[in-house]
C-alpha cells in the first residue's frame, strides 16, 4: 500500500520535528507553603530555584544590576555553585506539599525537608539551606 503525503503536510511534519523540546517542570513546596521550589530542564540545562516568602534574615545579592526582587530566592544549575536570583516572579505555592522528613529529586537535584528548613544539593554537592530562621549557602 501507497500512502501519498502531501507537501503541506510533509512541511508539517517536518517543521513539528525540528522544534526544539519543552522543559518539564517539577516542583514543590514545604508544609509550611513558606519556601516553593522548581526545577527545569530547559533544552537539556538543569536549573533550580527556590524562593522564601517570610524570613527573619538579609539575603544575598544577585548584583547591583538588579532591579527586580533578590535575596529571597536561590538558584543552582547541575554542577555549579548556589546563587542569588534577581527576579520578577515566584515560584511559590507551585506542586505537591514535600512533607517534612521526605526527600525530592528532580535530574541532578535533591531536596530534603525537615521542621529544622530544607537543604538542595546538586550532583556536585553545592547547595543550600534555607528556613525562616536562618540561610546557608555551601
Amino acid at each position: 500500500m501507497l500512502i501519498r503525503i502531501s507537501a503541506l503536510a510533509a512541511a508539517v511534519l517536518v517543521l513539528l520535528a525540528l522544534r526544539p523540546t519543552p522543559g518539564r517542570l517539577y516542583a514543590f513546596h514545604t508544609p509550611s507553603n513558606n519556601i516553593g521550589c522548581m526545577a527545569d530542564d530547559e533544552g537539556g540545562r538543569w536549573e533550580l530555584r527556590c524562593d522564601i516568602s517570610e524570613k527573619d534574615w538579609s539575603g544575598g545579592s544577585a548584583g547591583p544590576e538588579c532591579d527586580l526582587d533578590d535575596g529571597d530566592s536561590v538558584g543552582m544549575l547541575a554542577t555549579g555553585r548556589t546563587y542569588w536570583v534577581c527576579h520578577g516572579d515566584t515560584v511559590l505555592g507551585q506542586g505537591r506539599a514535600l512533607a517534612y522528613g521526605e526527600s525530592w529529586r528532580a535530574g541532578p537535584f535533591t531536596c530534603a525537608s525537615t521542621r529544622a528548613g530544607l537543604t538542595c544539593r546538586n550532583r556536585a554537592q553545592h547547595g543550600f539551606f534555607l528556613s525562616r530562621a536562618s540561610h546557608r549557602v555551601f
